[in-house]
């Protein structure tokens, strides 16, 4: 590991959902709570989550699914359970992507977490054990704008105060990676924690 003390060293930026965590079982899991079909729930999971990403309530959106599902009238305790789930499954990271998060800590890089996710989600990422390597966090519901939209990049590079190629960025989407490309940044299309660490490691980042 090299050392990560100059204040001219690159920022490294994860994508969250499906680069740091992944997600196993949650659309079974949801769809057992509400008891339907995991197919159809998984449809309507989806069909609107970009709303929800970008700021809509926990209400509207759980509300939009369940009626999607033909399931009503939905008492606030559901959505409660719902949004708990969801949250806690998203934001649970895979062990081999938390020590990449610490070694990058412990060389004294500085890391960022830019995500698609609504509020509940960001509140929970911020609790968890392995955000005590996390020094930013944008996540797209806090700003109103989400990934792949050219404003989202200009405005994380904005509030880091950095040249866009300092930032060394992670996402599981090209369409999210070349967006990031696009505006200077340093983006690579994550494949495996394995690969991450070697990317890293050929950057001279570990």
């Amino acid at each position: 590991m090299t050392d990560g003390s100059s204040t001219e060293s690159p920022i490294v930026v994860f994508d969250l959902g499906e680069v740091l965590s992944t997600p196993s079982g949650l659309i079974e899991r949801l769809a057992g709570i509400v008891q339907r079909d995991t197919e159809r729930f998984a449809t309507a999971y989806w069909q609107g989550r970009d709303p929800y990403d970008r700021g809509e309530s926990p209400q509207a959106y759980w509300r939009g699914v369940l009626d999607r599902l033909d399931i009503g009238p939905v008492p606030e305790s559901l959505i409660t359970e719902l949004s708990d789930v969801d949250s806690a499954v998203w934001s649970t990271i895979r062990p081999a992507a938390s020590q990449i998060l610490e070694d990058l800590h412990n060389c004294g890089r500085k890391v960022a977490i830019l995500s698609n996710a609504p509020t509940p989600l960001s509140r929970v990422a911020r609790t968890t054990e392995w955000a005590a390597f996390v020094d930013w966090w944008f996540f797209s519901a806090e700003l109103a704008m989400a990934k792949p939209d050219a404003e989202i990049y200009r405005e994380v590079s904005t509030r880091l105060s950095v040249d866009p190629g300092r930032l060394v960025y992670f996402d599981d989407r090209q369409g999210n990676v070349d967006a990031a490309r696009a505006l200077g940044w340093r983006a690579f299309l994550w494949r495996s924690d394995s690969d991450t660490r070697a990317v890293l490691t050929s950057l001279a980042l570990l």
